[in-house]
């Protein structure tokens, strides 16, 4: 079997892949992950995924299958990790009753033969009305810290979701259904 490399520092997606694929190899590749406000949230992610996989793909010796990804929250604007207290505070307020949605885009490259297929999620999320009471308790658990959109749905953040409309695991930043018809169609590889 072909070594699986996650190119990602995210403990959420390793934790994900572990759970399917014995022995991943972790990279974490340092690519600029600073969007363009004028590019599709899809165009974005996309994008950041590939860079993450090829810089992967260059950088580390050890040859395989490379699977990397990026997640973004979209209402209005692309948001990515907040950068303080404050950017954190600003996106939850704007995401507090509404419905915004969660894009995750995905990038697997076989580095021994070239073979490339990237790819993207897209997720509906619903809020409830969050007081800034609420949001201000949130954010002192440091839950927001290394997420998009300055939640996490796996954790506190779930109180905050009305509802759900695609994949629970791409709001949590890898959507595995896609992930797992890609290795398989394009990799000869199943998670399960």
């Amino acid at each position: 079997m072909k070594n699986i490399i996650l190119a990602s520092k995210s403990p959420r997606r390793i934790e994900m892949l572990s759970k399917y694929l014995e022995n991943i190899i972790v990279y974490s590749p340092d690519t600029d992950e600073r969007v363009n406000d004028l590019d599709l949230p899809e165009t974005t992610v996309m994008k950041i995924a590939f860079e993450k996989a090829w810089k992967a793909s260059c950088d580390f010796e050890i040859k395989g299958i490379i699977i990397a990804a990026d997640t973004v929250v979209f209402l209005h604007k692309i948001m990515g990790k907040p950068k303080d207290y404050e950017e954190a505070f600003s996106m939850l307020k704007s995401l507090s009753g509404k419905t915004h949605s969660v894009y995750t885009g995905i990038c697997i490259i076989d580095s021994e033969n070239g073979t490339k297929v990237v790819d993207y999620e897209k997720t509906f999320v619903e809020f409830n009305h969050l007081t800034d009471d609420f949001i201000r308790r949130y954010l002192e658990t440091g839950e927001h810290l290394d997420k998009a959109g300055a939640y996490g749905i796996q954790g506190f953040g779930e109180l905050m979701v009305k509802k759900i409309d695609g994949c629970y695991n791409n709001v949590k930043g890898l959507p595995l259904t896609k992930l797992n018809t890609i290795l398989t169609k394009h990799f000869s590889l199943k998670l399960l």
